[in-house]
């Protein structure tokens, strides 16, 4: 009964689908090409797309020239070195950066090892070991049928491996250390205000006040004082108004380029029609002296609360500064773990990084908002995996074919159209409901109180990555197994197995187990070229590109459009009063109206 059920289940699952591999990895190859080229044609001529860096760097630290010849983005890739880059992009992108070599150096050296040592040997054990007839070209590669002493070989590689990630890990961490170092005595660090600033958290309504937060520091009897203190203050309806004075300024600029497009002012002044609706009623209004009163009002505004933030209600964080920065550092490592007057002090993040929304959230709030995030975080991780049996059904095709009668037609019918959906279809449904459970999580990690983007972005991470290790390494793979297990129980039931036969049979779980994990790898060696393919896509920014073009051609576009289109978006600082908001209408109308004849598009217009 054992062989009976060997023969079939080598018939109809021992393969990893060769032709469908082939297939994704000849598409998404040919794709990417394409991409490539198409990316060196049109970088050169829509540099404000794939160099805004050059147009809109801050300060004296402009990028790495880049020359227009169809490689020309080659040269500063490999010769800018990594103190220039801490210089100029800070040391989180170059963590970022440092954090890419590293997996280049592992993934290059495993594939040395592995395509090197053990391809040969695998492929010389089949070639003796297995009859033609058990194995295909992909299953030659493997481990799956390799028994008896060349499995030693495996185990030797193994601990080489081991030893390349150990060796790899602890010279980019001692790297890292030396980055950490050198940014620390950077100028650009040590010159900071929040880089000598304390953040003081959950301060008890009695403290809250410049006077309260002072007198929790000198409880402290920490050795160094502090310069200036400053409870946080609610800022009520103040970002609702900036926004709307934001976005009253880029409908202005909107209607300043069609008045003033190609250079030319239009012998008729723009009209706005206010009241109506769709259209329809209202009355004409100059849309230029409209749009300035409206700025003006809301500037007016802008001001009446900002004047009166000081005297509004405290909110339970503030900040302290010190003198120097060696001293925030100081005081920081003192009162770590340390809770004075039921404060948490630590040293104080970029403001830029901060999510100022969640700064004031109670711990009552935060337990409620985290109960909530990690109860729908589990049904959303739940309802995700409803897909993995999709992809699996898809990723064993060549097998469901033996007891679907169309599918077997099919491929009757047309092998090749086979193997391609049997190859494209399962990484692209992957693909398609992988790209929104990030977003997801990192909005519910958001709400569950989440106080500065980088530690979002290290939760977000930590948490796709703890689903994708579930769901793909363990659910997909044991979809596999009761999938092939089902399989052989029918193949039994067809061939009047009894039940005490098909029991008897459980021992081979585990060989079935390690036999799926390696049938397994066609679906992940089509699924890699596809995500290969969605990295070059996005680095060439087609999509930003055709986007931008159709922008530009059919509304037109502002000097703020550009800016606001081609950069990564600004942290929007107002909403905590650590960083001080200046606005004045008038001048960002002046300066917009600068921009425009920099441009050579005002011929003189001036507001």
């Amino acid at each position: 009964m054992s062989d009976i059920l060997d023969n079939t289940f080598n018939d109809t699952s021992r393969t990893l689908a060769p032709a469908a591999v082939g297939s994704q990895v000849a598409l998404m190859s040919i794709v990417s090409i394409v991409t490539i080229l198409l990316f060196n044609v049109l970088r050169p001529k829509n540099k404000i797309i794939y160099e805004p860096k050059v147009k809109y760097h801050e300060g004296s630290k402009p990028p790495p020239r880049i020359s227009d010849s169809l490689l020309g983005w080659l040269p500063p890739l490999v010769y800018t070195k990594e103190p220039e880059l801490l210089d100029k992009l800070g040391l989180d992108a170059v963590a970022f950066l440092r954090f890419l070599r590293l997996l280049r150096w592992l993934f290059s050296g495993i594939t040395l090892l592995t395509c090197g040592i053990l391809i040969p040997i695998n492929v010389v054990y089949n070639l003796r070991s297995v009859p033609a007839k058990g194995r295909d070209i992909l299953s030659m590669l493997t481990i799956r049928d390799v028994d008896g002493s060349f499995l030693y070989a495996h185990i030797v590689v193994a601990y080489l491996i081991t030893f390349l990630i150990c060796f790899c890990v602890d010279l980019h961490w001692r790297a890292m250390h030396r980055l950490r170092h050198t940014w620390f005595r950077s100028p650009e660090y040590l010159q900071s205000f929040y880089a000598r600033t304390l953040q003081v958290r959950h301060v008890p309504k009695k403290f809250q006040s410049d006077e309260g937060l002072t007198a929790i520091f000198q409880s402290t009897k920490v050795p160094y004082p502090t310069t200036s203190v400053h409870i946080g203050r609610k800022v009520g309806r103040l970002p609702e108004l900036i926004e709307y004075h934001n976005q009253t300024v880029r409908e202005f600029e909107e209607v300043l380029v069609k008045y003033l497009k190609d250079g030319k002012i239009k012998a008729k002044r723009p009209t706005i029609r206010v009241g109506g609706t769709c259209g329809c009623g209202g009355t004409r209004r100059d849309a230029i002296d409209f749009y300035t009163a409206k700025l003006q009002r809301t500037e007016a505004a802008i001001e009446e609360y900002r004047a009166q933030i000081d005297t509004r209600k405290a909110e339970n964080y503030g900040f302290a500064s010190m003198a120097a920065v060696p001293y925030a550092h100081i005081v920081a490592k003192q009162l770590r773990g340390k809770h004075p007057k039921g404060t948490e002090i630590e040293l104080a993040p970029n403001p830029k990084d901060i999510i100022w929304s969640n700064m004031n959230t109670s711990d009552g709030e935060l337990a409620r908002k985290r109960l909530l995030g990690w109860a729908w975080l589990t049904a959303v991780c739940f309802f995700n995996t409803v897909p993995l049996f999709i992809i699996s059904v898809l990723a064993n095709l060549a097998a469901v074919r033996t007891y679907v009668p169309f599918l077997q037609s099919w491929f009757e019918a047309s092998p090749y159209s086979f193997a391609f959906v049997s190859g494209v279809l399962p990484p692209a449904i992957s693909g398609f409901f992988g790209f929104f459970l990030p977003i997801i999580m990192r909005w519910l990690t958001k709400y569950m109180g989440a106080l500065t983007h980088s530690k979002l972005d290290r939760a977000v991470v930590a948490r796709y990555f703890a689903f994708l290790i579930l769901s793909q390494l363990i659910i997909f793979t044991l979809i596999g197994v009761i999938f092939n297990s089902v399989e052989q129980i029918i193949i039994q039931i067809g061939k009047k197995a009894s039940a005490k036969e098909i029991l008897q049979n459980l021992h081979k779980l585990p060989s079935q187990i390690h036999s799926t994990y390696i049938n397994q790898a066609s679906y992940w060696l089509t699924f890699f070229p596809l995500r290969g393919f969605l990295a070059v896509f996005d680095l060439a920014q087609i999509i930003n590109l055709v986007w931008l073009s159709f922008k530009t051609h059919v509304f037109g576009r502002t000097p703020r459009d550009i800016r606001e289109w081609t950069q990564p978006p600004d942290f929007q600082s107002f909403e905590g009063g650590y960083i001080d908001v200046v606005l004045s209408s008038s001048n960002i109308v002046r300066i917009s109206v600068d921009l425009l004849c920099s441009q050579g598009r005002t011929n003189g217009f001036l507001i």
